[in-house]
């Protein structure tokens, strides 16, 4: 049962020195009617989800990509945000005191908890960004990228064929994106292509909050409904009488719905009508993220503008982003197989 009881999280309590002030400040300028109610918790309150640990400093931001002020804007207002709603819908709920990535799965699949979900996945994915970013003590003054780690720059050469091939991929699909989303490099469970054993990585793409786990691919959102319309009526059944407004969307959830009733990967017995076997969500693909590219204009248009000129815009902020990721980190979360060698 949920209650109207808020409770302070911690980045808008406690200590007043370093970034706790600037991000209680932060935070009540920009949603000050928020954040004030916030405030006036009693502070015997413990707090439920707090910001996390930043390895970016506040007073600088994340060097060659984000200004403090962009920085400011994209993790501490933003978090800021998303927890405090998020504590606001779950106090007195068994979900106050469960991880984010725990929450977002558990309510992905129930409309009812559709708000829940948006803010726990939106802020699961912004602290994943970050955290695949250099911090200041270890960015490159320059503009070159981070060395790849050997075991995962072979396996990207072997899934994409150069890791300019991936770069350029990420970028024509952040660029291509009507929508606010994200992009991610995954770890996928089928051989990959080279055919000499090793992981498959491909890349994936979550419009809005949308969340790449397996668990949660009912909220996947993988199509941009944006580019999803009327179907025209050359491509319904011919003589319908409402060939001219049937609905691409639905066809297109309807065709997942019935490639995963008809698996064939499931036995015969649990394929077509009635209730499969298989209970991951229509299209739901077993995946691990590696990495993960925030689309969404609050992160980079205080820095990069709309571009309008040919001139900064996504198109440079994702170019940036590459030359700061930390892939390290990356190869940490893979735990990649070494493939077999060539013959």
């Amino acid at each position: 049962m949920f209650r109207p009881r808020l409770r302070a999280p911690a980045a808008l309590g406690g200590s007043t020195s370093g970034s706790s002030i600037i991000s209680r400040q932060s935070a009540q300028s920009v949603f000050a009617p928020l954040s004030q109610s916030v405030l006036a918790s009693p502070p015997s309150c413990r707090s439920l989800h707090s910001m996390p640990i930043s390895r970016h400093d506040p007073l600088v931001g994340v060097p060659n990509l984000l200004s403090a002020e962009g920085y400011d804007l994209a993790w501490t207002q933003h978090m800021t945000l998303m927890l405090n709603r998020l504590n606001q819908m779950v106090t007195g709920t068994d979900y106050e005191d469960r991880e984010l990535k725990n929450i977002l799965i558990d309510t992905a699949r129930v409309p009812s908890l559709a708000s829940i979900f948006n803010h726990a996945s939106m802020a699961h994915n912004t602290d994943f960004f970050f955290k695949q970013l250099l911090p200041a003590k270890s960015a490159s003054k320059t503009t070159t990228p981070a060395e790849i780690p050997a075991t995962l720059r072979t396996a990207i050469e072997d899934n994409f064929g150069s890791v300019e091939t991936l770069r350029r991929e990420f970028a024509a699909i952040a660029q291509g994106m009507f929508g606010p989303g994200f992009v991610w490099l995954v770890k996928a469970k089928d051989p990959n292509p080279s055919g000499r054993g090793g992981d498959s990585l491909r890349l994936l793409t979550t419009y809005l909050a949308g969340s790449p786990y397996p668990g949660a691919h009912w909220r996947r959102q993988a199509v941009d409904m944006n580019t999803v319309g009327v179907k025209p009526a050359a491509a319904a059944a011919p003589g319908a009488e409402d060939a001219h407004i049937a609905d691409a969307a639905r066809t297109w959830i309807e065709s997942q719905a019935n490639a995963a009733r008809n698996n064939s990967s499931l036995p015969p017995q649990s394929r077509g009508m009635g209730s499969p076997v298989d209970k991951r969500p229509p299209g739901g693909v077993e995946v691990l993220p590696l990495l993960c590219l925030n689309t969404w204009e609050h992160v980079w248009l205080r820095d990069y503008g709309l571009g309008a000129d040919g001139n900064g815009g996504k198109a440079a902020f994702v170019e940036a982003w590459w030359n700061v990721i930390d892939w390290e980190a990356v190869c940490d979360l893979a735990s990649l197989d070494r493939p077999k060698l060539k013959t």
